[in-house]
């Protein structure tokens, strides 16, 4: 959202605010997006002393300590709406269930959904509880992308709230081609359903077969320890970066090939979407609607078995020049199918509240 919150106060000078945590804040200012640039951000206030999460991936116990900031950024929330005299907010992350519980007094809000975790839409789950509820208290529900919305019509919740674009979209002006080099990159958090660790096995496999290849396995979480130390116990130093970098645009412009492969959807993935961008050649796990964005020309599907992952970047490596091929297609789908005119577009009618009828599928439902 940095990367639209730019384009929509350049389209609309005083007409969008962001507040956003500060731990954020620093982070995308590092990675180039220059919010301190820009009109209207304003940056909550510190986390709790009680609050040790560090990732969506936190147990518990460490969420139960999240909440005192979660409260904390409520109040200052409340507060700043009113003194902004805001018609509407939109929320995103954490604070949707939060403030589904604990609304704001008198404040219309519109609930951003960005999570396909298959947690969220079992009726079961308290999650899916909360977030019904976050739903049904707002004026409308802001859906990344098609699966996000049948996962909230099977929990039941207001056809006339669901609203999605055509497409959501990614930063392609940092994530742009530059000439390839034989260099594979992987970005996402450290965690399990990522599938980090499975990076190591394809390593090792097309290092056999193309020794002079290059990786960079980037993103912080709690295997990033695990990944280090492989990288040292195999000699890896030379060929492997593994790591957090808060801008990857660099390693991932110059990359030949891109692999995104988590257990349950790439298609809203932003790691996916960013090596498109950069016109690599995408190998990306068949998962979700995956497919409706890696089509054969852009990219290669995979199953999450290590050695298929592995003879799907060989076969790239093989033959560069149909690699380079499906890249530049991929930049073409990014700029045609994602591009952020065509997500700000989707917004300003998400904003516009003189019509009743929601926005589906990027276009506004007419009787």
């Amino acid at each position: 959202m940095a990367f639209v919150y730019r384009h929509l106060v350049r389209r609309y000078p005083g007409r969008y605010r962001m507040l956003i945590a500060p731990n954020l804040y620093a982070v995308l200012n590092q990675g180039g997006y220059g919010l301190d640039q820009l009109e209207g951000v304003e940056v909550l206030a510190a986390r709790s002393h009680l609050d040790r999460k560090r990732g969506s991936d936190a147990p518990v116990l460490v969420n139960v300590g999240r909440v005192a900031t979660l409260l904390r950024y409520r109040a200052r929330t409340e507060a700043w709406a009113k003194a902004q005299a805001l018609d509407v907010i939109q929320i995103y992350l954490e604070m949707v269930p939060f403030l589904g519980v604990i609304p704001l007094r008198g404040q219309a809000m519109i609930a951003s959904l960005v999570s396909h975790l298959p947690v969220y839409f079992n009726r079961r789950s308290v999650r899916s509880r909360l977030l019904r509820r976050a739903i049904d208290r707002s004026m409308k529900a802001d859906c990344l992308y098609l699966p996000i919305v049948e996962g909230l019509r099977r929990i039941g919740v207001d056809e006339a709230k669901l609203n999605w674009p055509f497409r959501n979209t990614t930063n392609h002006e940092a994530f742009s081609p530059r000439p390839k080099e034989p260099l594979v990159s992987f970005t996402a958090r450290a965690i399990r359903w990522k599938n980090p660790n499975l990076m190591t096995f394809v390593i090792d496999r097309v290092s056999q077969a193309h020794p002079s290849t290059r990786f960079a396995v980037l993103g912080q979480g709690p295997l990033q320890r695990g990944l280090r130390r492989v990288v040292q116990e195999r000699g890896w130093q030379d060929k492997v970066i593994v790591g957090y970098q808060a801008d990857p645009s660099d390693i991932v412009n110059r990359s030949l090939a891109h692999v995104s492969i988590e257990e349950f959807d790439n298609a809203p993935n932003q790691s996916l979407l960013e090596g498109m961008a950069a016109g690599c050649a995408v190998i990306a796990s068949d998962v979700g609607a995956t497919s409706s964005v890696v089509t054969p020309d852009v990219g290669v599907l995979t199953g999450l078995e290590p050695e298929e992952v592995a003879r799907r970047v060989i076969a790239l490596l093989d033959d560069p020049d149909r690699a380079k091929a499906l890249g530049r297609a991929a930049r073409d789908r990014i700029l045609r199918d994602h591009h952020v005119d065509r997500y700000v577009e989707y917004l300003n009618l998400l904003h516009d509240f003189s019509h009743t009828e929601p926005v589906q599928h990027g276009r506004r439902i007419t009787a």
